[in-house]
């Protein structure tokens, strides 16, 4: 068995937004996905509860909020990171272009409940809402009703309060991996871009026809992806 991955998802999301990887990522890896995090309103708070949950050493891939909190891991506890991956996020503090989506969002989501907040988010954030799974889309909304509304605040003070990321990725003592949806209205691919400068030994991948959801847009080339990655990290591991 290879070293252990671990998974974070993204805002008001728990292993579900995995489903289309965990299977296939645990008949090869362990694999651990963090619970809890969700309720706090720090991105420090977030990591201080995850921590304990994790192997001594792993792959950490972040998507999204997760990205976020895969930095406090990384500022914190770097020697315990084999490999860090990125999906649809940035390292960025939060901009002045994604404020008023976000202070939108926990509107609807106060006035018309968690239901009508997460399938108008989903529409959103997919590439083609038409194309996606119904069933897992429809597991995404239940995840999110169930984790609630005072979660979703808690995590959105946490986003508007992150911190500048951008020099801990820049000194970052792992391999890297920046992967992005090329039609991610979320996060957009520039974000991605940046980190790539950030760490031009990173490796990089924009994944055509996809939005701010690349692990439920195109599961099979992400499963590639990482798959390939992990590999390629474990290699000189074990040389």
């Amino acid at each position: 068995m290879n070293n252990s991955v671990v998974l974070i998802p993204g805002l008001q999301a728990d292993g579900i937004s995995w489903l289309n990887l965990l299977g296939r990522l645990a008949r090869q890896y362990p694999v651990t996905v963090p619970r809890g995090h969700q309720f706090e309103d720090t991105i420090f708070g977030m990591g201080e509860r995850i921590i304990g949950q994790l192997p001594p050493r792993f792959h950490l891939v972040g998507w999204s909020m997760g990205g976020y909190v895969a930095f406090e891991i990384l500022r914190r506890w770097p020697e315990r990171l084999l490999s860090l991956t990125l999906i649809a996020t940035t390292a960025a503090p939060e901009s002045a272009f994604s404020r008023p989506r976000r202070t939108e969002a926990l509107s609807v989501a106060r006035s018309e409940g968690m239901r009508s907040y997460q399938t108008q988010n989903m529409k959103r954030c997919l590439f083609d809402p038409d194309g996606a799974d119904p069933a897992l889309v429809e597991a995404i909304v239940q995840s999110s009703e169930t984790l609630g509304f005072s979660a979703l605040e808690r995590q959105t003070e946490a986003i508007l309060s992150r911190p500048d990321s951008r020099p801990d990725l820049a000194r970052c003592p792992c391999p890297v991996l920046i992967a992005v949806g090329k039609n991610d209205e979320i996060i957009p691919p520039e974000n991605s871009r940046e980190m790539h400068r950030l760490v031009p030994s990173a490796t990089y991948l924009e994944f055509e026809n996809c939005g701010h959801c690349p692990p439920l847009e195109c599961p099979d080339e992400v499963f590639r992806s990482l798959n390939d990655w992990f590999l390629s990290v474990e290699a000189p591991l074990v040389a």
